[in-house]
Parts: structure tokens; C-alpha cells; sequence
């Protein structure tokens, strides 16, 4: 059995190393692309701050006034775009001429703008707008340009005039998008020469960031260099879902690996505990069974039927021990009842000095075998209470008879009960062997006996403590342990004076 379990536990727990790593990949490859839509965002934004101020631009030097056509905004954001994708303004080595068509297809009147730029050698831009319409009958051209100084040179105190806004600017821009990660920037000169500005050089400089640059303005333009962390707050809320859903997952398959071992150790000790109990039955019925066949076998075969005192005795001897053993199988029966939950009890009101008294009574043989000492002690006389007699009287007998069984020197046992808190509280205590403490909370499992290898010395099946537990809470009270090896126990059982309420439901 155990070579089984740990099979199944191998494999189970290998299928769960299995399942942790393929989520840990899953996570890994959505952190991947939470990084990618970050740096989208990033890049985004620093182009929607570049648009800005080339638009600027463009409207100061009064390209918006040529076209007044209907889509004379869209043109103006090609334009934009235009400007941000032209190689002329990044590389300074060759002189070349870019140019772009803008038409608005949707209107026939719409006019046909061509946005020139031209490069020369003086490193100065030629920017050239014409409108031509297409109209039938009506030809107009219009012609714009501007002079744009791409090889400005900034000062140090220019740089840090645009600093502050540009700060600004950009800081609405990522919080636009859910991004509130500190960033830093550079501001310098297109040329490599001239001054530049750093805000938080130690940000700016920190290896782990990203770093981004843009061309800025179209007159003067000049480098924005940006240099950013990632923002773990909106790494997060980009993998929020899938991180739900991974925790979900390894949450529900952790449980059920959990829940299943468990079960498993539970099923195997119930084993265990099955086979203690058939071995302790076998053990407690053989006895009487091996006595009752000898005096059988005895009255056939040596004429003790002609015998009437031997036969007697006999006969008694097979009361006796067939008595034990329907006493035994009530025991059974009565944990199999209880099992079901089928059994009611009887309340009455019961006085416990009686009930104490009597039940000390009919266990006076054994206390006198073993010549133990009892004593008991109430606080108040009398004491009733709403209980089952009968019941109740076993759980003191099964006490009593528990405290003789389980002691190696002179019983002596102490009974106590009276009336606290509305409630009564009986105690039965001894000079016993003890209960360890790992076994304490485990005598009251049906069947269950404290080990002791193949050693049989005490008889029983390990359902009297059981028993006590199920009549207990049957009456809705509690039953507490206080041992210690070689000391002794005390049974505490506290039950409620009245029953009728929970009797009535």
C-alpha cells in the first residue's frame, strides 16, 4: 500500500511541477508582451509630443491658411506624419528632395496638396506647399516656403527653458495611458556639437531604462532624448487577467493535489484502523469462544451431566463468557447507530449523584479485583439534569472501566462533578499509564487504540472513548483530555443542565 502511494504521489506531484512550469512560461511569455505594449505605449506618446509641436510649428508658418477644404485638419496630420517620417532632418550627409500627395478622395473638388522638402548643401531646408485643384475649369496653384534651420545651435539656458514644459507635456501624455513611471531626458543640438541639458543625469544614466530620442519643432528643431524604467504598476494591470487566471488555476489544482493526498492518507489509516480493529476482535473473541467450547467439550466427554454442581459450573462459565460477548457486540452495534446517526436519545431528569453511585455499584467487582481506591466528591447534592440515563451511566462506567484497565500499579480514581456556569461538569481521574500527547486527540476516532505493537495485555476494540465522544455530543457538550505518561488522565465532560430545547429540534 505505502509503495503504491508513493507512486501516485510521485506522478501527481510530477504532473504538478508540470503544470507550475507551463504557467510560469504562460506568465513569463504575457510579462513579454506587457513589456512590448509598454515600450508601444512609451513610443506612442513620445511621438504624440513630437506631432505636437511640429504642428505648432507647421500653423506658425502658415501652411493651415493654404487649404480650407473640408479635410484641411487630416491633411495637416499627414503633413505632420510626413515630417516624422522623413529620413532629411536625421541624416545631414546628402542633399536629397522628399515630397508627399495629399488628396481627399472622398470630395471631387478636393484639392491636391504637394508638401516639398528639399536639402542643400548650406544644411539650411527648402519647404515647399502647393495646392492644385482638380476641378473642371479651375486651376489654382499656391506656393508656401519657408527656410527651416536644422543646424541650430542651442544654449544651455534655451535647453532649460524647454525643459519644464516638455516635462509637463510628456508626464500627461504616459498618465494618458496608465504610465506613471518616473522618467528622465536629454535636450541637445541635431549637430554634435553645442550644449545640452540632462534632467536627473542619474535616471537618465541608469542602465536598466529605455531609452528613446525624437526630433523636436520644425523651425529650430533639436534632440529629445528619453529614458524611462518600466512602470511595474502597469505591468500589472496589462497581466491582471492572466495573473487571475494562473492563480486560479495553480490555486484550484494545489487544492485538489492537497485534498487527494489527504484523502489518501485518510483511506490508508482507515485501513490501518480496520485491520487493528478485526485483530483486536479476533483477540477479544477468541477467549470466550476457546472457554465456552472447552466446558461444552468437557460436559459430552467426562460425564459432568451426572454431575450437577460441576455442571452448574459449567454452565455458568458459558453464561459468563457468552454474556461478554454480546456485550462486546452491543458495543459494535451501538458505534454502527451512532454511525448512522439514527439513534435517539431518551431525556429525563436524572439526578448524577444517583446515576454516579449506581454505576459504581455495578462496576464494585472489578474495583475490587484490582483492589483500586474510588472516591468521589460533589460540590452540591443533589444535581440534576435533563439527560439520557442510560447512556450517560455507560459513559461513567467506560470511564471507570478505562481508568482499571489502563493502570500498571494500585487504581486509584477520582470523581467530581457539581454545577458551573448552568452547566455540569464531571471529571474522572486517574493514576494510569497516560495517553502521549499525539494520541490525545485521536482516542476519541471510532476504533482507534493507542499503539502498542502485537502486545494484547488490554482487551477492547477501541470504541468505548468513542462511544463516550458520540453520547457527548449527542447532549451538545464537550469532552477534554489532561494527560501525561506515567501520571495519569483526566476526562472532563461538561453537559448542559437543560435539554428540552435541543430535544424539541
Amino acid at each position: 500500500m505505502s509503495k503504491r502511494i508513493r507512486f501516485i504521489v510521485a506522478i501527481v506531484a510530477c504532473s504538478l511541477i508540470g503544470i507550475f512550469l507551463l504557467q510560469g512560461y504562460w506568465l513569463y511569455k504575457s510579462y513579454q508582451l506587457s513589456i512590448q505594449q509598454f515600450d508601444k505605449e512609451v513610443a506612442t506618446a513620445l511621438e504624440r509630443l513630437q506631432d505636437r509641436h511640429t504642428l505648432t510649428d507647421l500653423e506658425s508658418m502658415g501652411f493651415n491658411e493654404l487649404d480650407t477644404g473640408i479635410n484641411r485638419q487630416g491633411k495637416l496630420e499627414r503633413m505632420v506624419r510626413f515630417f516624422r517620417a522623413t529620413p532629411g532632418f536625421s541624416d545631414m550627409q546628402t542633399p536629397r528632395t522628399q515630397q508627399i500627395h495629399i488628396r481627399d478622395s472622398n470630395y471631387r473638388d478636393s484639392l491636391t496638396t504637394t508638401f516639398v522638402m528639399s536639402m542643400a548643401d548650406t544644411g539650411y531646408f527648402d519647404l515647399g506647399f502647393m495646392a492644385d485643384s482638380l476641378a473642371p475649369k479651375r486651376m489654382i496653384t499656391q506656393r508656401h516656403e519657408v527656410k527651416v534651420n536644422s543646424m541650430n545651435a542651442y544654449r544651455l539656458d534655451e535647453l532649460v527653458s524647454f525643459a519644464g514644459g516638455l516635462q509637463v507635456e510628456l508626464d500627461s501624455l504616459l498618465r494618458q495611458t496608465g504610465i506613471h513611471s518616473p522618467f528622465a531626458f536629454r535636450l541637445s543640438n541635431l549637430t554634435a556639437g553645442g550644449d545640452e541639458y540632462v534632467k536627473d543625469s542619474i535616471l537618465f544614466n541608469n542602465e536598466g531604462n529605455k531609452q528613446l530620442s525624437a526630433r523636436i519643432g520644425v523651425l529650430r528643431p533639436y534632440k529629445f532624448e528619453l529614458s524611462i524604467g518600466n512602470d511595474v504598476l502597469y505591468i500589472l494591470r496589462d497581466m491582471q487577467w492572466v495573473l487571475l487566471a494562473s492563480l486560479v488555476i495553480v490555486g484550484i489544482t494545489v487544492w485538489a493535489f492537497v485534498y487527494m493526498i489527504r484523502t489518501i492518507f485518510q483511506q490508508k489509516r482507515l485501513s490501518d484502523m480496520k485491520n487493528d480493529f478485526i485483530n483486536n476482535m479476533t483477540h477479544e473473541f477468541k477467549t470466550p469462544i476457546a472457554t465456552v467450547s472447552l466446558a461444552v467439550e468437557a460436559m459430552k466427554n467426562f460425564d459432568v451431566m451426572n454431575k450437577p454442581e460441576q455442571a452448574t459450573e459449567y454452565l455458568d462459565i458459558c453464561q459468563h463468557e457468552l454474556k461478554r460477548i454480546s456485550v462486546m457486540v452491543e458495543k459494535v452495534l451501538k458505534m454502527a447507530a451512532f454511525g448512522r446517526s439514527d439513534m435517539s436519545l431518551a431525556f429525563q431528569k436524572t439526578d448524577i449523584d444517583q446515576l454516579v453511585n449506581d454505576v459504581v455499584a455495578n462496576i464494585r467487582p472489578q474495583l475490587e479485583k484490582q483492589a483500586a481506591k474510588l472516591s468521589i466528591k460533589s460540590d452540591r447534592t443533589p444535581v440534576e439534569a435533563m439527560v439520557d440515563r442510560d447512556h450517560i451511566s455507560n459513559v461513567v462506567y467506560n470511564l471507570i472501566d478505562n481508568s482499571l484497565k489502563y493502570s500498571d500499579k494500585t487504581p486509584e480514581i477520582n470523581i467530581t462533578y457539581g454545577v458551573e456556569n448552568n452547566s455540569i461538569r464531571l471529571s474522572v481521574s486517574d493514576n494510569g499509564i497516560g495517553i502521549a500527547q499525539v494520541y490525545r486527540e485521536r482516542i476519541f476516532e471510532n476504533f482507534f487504540r493507542v499503539p502498542t505493537g502485537n502486545i494484547h495485555n488490554v482487551k477492547g476494540f477501541g470504541v468505548g472513548l468513542a462511544y463516550v465522544s458520540a453520547i457527548v455530543k449527542k447532549h451538545h457538550g464537550e469532552i477534554t483530555v489532561d494527560s501525561m505518561l506515567g501520571k495519569g488522565s483526566i476526562f472532563t465532560i461538561i453537559l448542559p443542565l437543560k435539554q428540552q430545547e435541543h430535544h424539541n429540534n
